[in-house]
């Protein structure tokens, strides 16, 4: 058990980083975004920020989640013929989607926007057309276990991307069409550098129905499951838009950006977790178990430590300018809740085997149908009344009911037999951490002293098994 945790340990490490590098551009740039443009400019990069997440998941339509798992699991002429085919699909179907979007840029300008931008709708089309396929090739080196081709992509993408938008809006002064204009030129050139990965696998005379057929089959549930997510992901700053400012979406969204750093954790695992257990089948759950604790109790000390710093992360000052823009520090109060949200996507994130392995991808559907439910009608129910505290509320609530159902649906038919012991002990532990918070003054040695109180409580509460202790110990002789 311990051999294969160690594995899973070292693919999350290697393309979990990769990711975390791809999403951290936004991040990184916050300090460039939020000290030169106004909340209600940024509330328009992060609607089409939001909106491009959007369709990158009707894009894909389900064939790269059907790809992962056949190419995983098939060899030599079959996998060609199943990357061949979703290939060609994606190739055909993204070219569609950018030529309509720009033949009609007017008029989807004020819809996707809220404004007359009709030139980042093209750029926005043609963003996405180049990210569903270079996307493809980053899937084949996770499911190939080419770390070093991954990463390389991935830092391509960030240097590139903080560059680009430092030269366009800083010294250029081109506003937000430079922070797309940007994101074009790095994700156009990316396609570029990795068709050969692509050429390498691709042939047209494998390119077959059939195989697109078996893709579809099993890939296409996830589409709407994926609408659904992304439903979540969006619903909020629209409703939000459409309810209240594009100023509070602005806020929110800076908000929001630094809940996801819990977000990027989640995912980072995700992208280690999912080759795992497609490779290491159902009879695996004690596995399954053990990496539950040990997961829930790692996202559990991050909430924590992002709970008890973010007012000093967003007010760092180098050279006279604040992380974030001081009309945005107002945005902080909806971290904690935001990034609690991701805990509970990271629950059900952990349990999304027993779908995958028994092809049940239309229970994925209803759970993520639930969820984004869930999170339109609390979001029409609070933001009236509390504004933004009201979406991060809303999208707490939903991630949590997907987490609920899915453990109930899989004690039906993927029963694991959790380990509840630890599982309670890390949550009681962060509620104690959490309480001792409002009892210390705000400085530095308690926020330390918070920090470390996590990780001693665990120790010193018999949390880790004897085993456990004892690697702990030689690692750190």
């Amino acid at each position: 058990m311990f051999d294969q945790i160690k594995k899973l340990s070292g693919q999350t490490a290697i393309y979990g980083t990769g990711h975390i590098l791809a999403r951290l551009v936004t991040f990184l740039l916050l300090p460039l975004y939020t000290n030169i443009f106004t909340a209600e400019e940024y509330g328009v990069i992060s609607l089409a920020y939001v909106f491009m997440g959007f369709m990158g998941v009707v894009l894909h339509y389900g064939l790269d989640v059907a790809l992962m798992k056949q190419y995983v699991q098939t060899k030599s002429e079959e996998r060609t013929a199943f990357f061949s085919s979703a290939y060609v699909s994606l190739v055909l179907t993204s070219l569609l989607f950018a030529i309509v979007v720009s033949l009609n840029q007017n008029a989807l300008a004020p819809i996707i926007l809220d404004s007359a931008y009709p030139r980042l709708i093209v750029l926005i089309a043609w963003i996405l057309f180049c990210d569903v396929l270079w996307s493809v090739p980053q899937l084949i080196l996770r499911a190939e276990e080419k770390p070093t081709k991954y990463i390389a992509l991935s830092l391509i993408n960030v240097i590139a991307t903080m560059a680009l938008n430092l030269v366009f809006v800083l010294v250029l002064k081109m506003g937000i069409e430079g922070v797309l204009l940007s994101n074009l030129i790095v994700s156009g050139s990316l396609l570029i550098i990795s068709l050969p990965i692509v050429l390498k696998r691709f042939s047209v005379k494998h390119v077959s129905g059939k195989y697109w057929r078996r893709l579809m089959t099993f890939g296409f549930p996830f589409l709407p499951a994926g609408i659904f997510s992304m439903l979540m992901e969006i619903a909020d700053r629209y409703l939000l838009k459409w309810l209240t400012n594009m100023e509070t979406v602005g806020l929110y969204s800076a908000g929001y950006k630094i809940g996801m750093l819990m977000m990027l954790a989640v995912m980072g695992f995700n992208m280690g977790w999912q080759p795992f257990f497609l490779k290491a089948g159902a009879d695996q759950k004690i596995v399954f178990a053990r990496i539950t604790t040990y997961v829930l109790a790692i996202l559990g000390f991050l909430w924590l430590l992002l709970y008890i710093w973010v007012e000093d992360i967003v007010r760092i000052n180098i050279g006279g300018i604040s992380f974030y823009g001081e009309a945005f520090w107002a945005s902080t109060a909806i971290v904690p809740v935001i990034a609690l949200g991701y805990w509970f996507h990271g629950v059900y994130i952990l349990q999304v085997p027993g779908m995958y392995l028994q092809e049940k991808s239309k229970n994925l559907m209803a759970v993520r149908a639930m969820g984004a439910f869930t999170n339109i009608v609390l979001n029409f129910i609070l933001i009236p009344e509390y504004g933004a505290m009201g979406a991060a509320w809303a999208t707490c609530a939903s991630f949590a009911a997907m987490a609920f159902l899915i453990y109930f649906m899989n004690l039906q038919s993927f029963p694991i037999d959790y380990e509840w012991g630890r599982i309670i002990r890390v949550i009681m532990s962060i509620m104690f951490v959490f309480a001792m918070s409002y009892t210390m003054t705000d400085t530095w040695v308690n926020k330390l002293i918070l920090s470390t109180t996590f990780p001693v409580i665990l120790y010193f509460t018999g949390f880790m098994t004897v085993g456990e202790q004892r690697r702990l110990q030689r690692y750190f002789k």
